[in-house]
């Protein structure tokens, strides 16, 4: 998939080992050309009430904890709610949670 612009989340990513219940292998490690694409939601929804896909690009890719921007894969799209800086997005692949997105800004 090519990148997204703009992605209006900023803030820092960081996933989860596989011994903390995350990846079983290291972090994605997008390129450039192509943006890591994943599933979130920003709690008190869940994976059964509020999993929305995601696009996460990191700054430092392959590495556990990074700055990143995100946004939700579908420009327009509506989240549940607002997300605003405080939040927190959890980073799902299928319905296994992999990391957390700490929000510091939004565009």
């Amino acid at each position: 998939m090519h990148p997204y612009e703009p992605l209006r989340f900023h803030g820092s990513m960081v996933w989860l080992n596989e011994e903390q219940g995350g990846r079983p292998s290291d972090p994605p490690t997008p390129s450039p050309e192509r943006d890591y694409a994943a599933n979130g939601f920003v709690p008190p929804l869940t994976v059964d009430t509020g999993l929305a896909s995601l696009v996460v690009r990191p700054a430092t890719p392959g590495s556990w904890r990074s700055v990143a921007d995100v946004g939700w894969l579908v420009g327009d799209y509506r989240y549940p709610h607002d997300v605003t800086a405080g939040d927190v997005i959890v980073v799902t692949e299928g319905p296994t949670i992999v990391g957390y997105f700490h929000v510091e800004s939004v565009n």
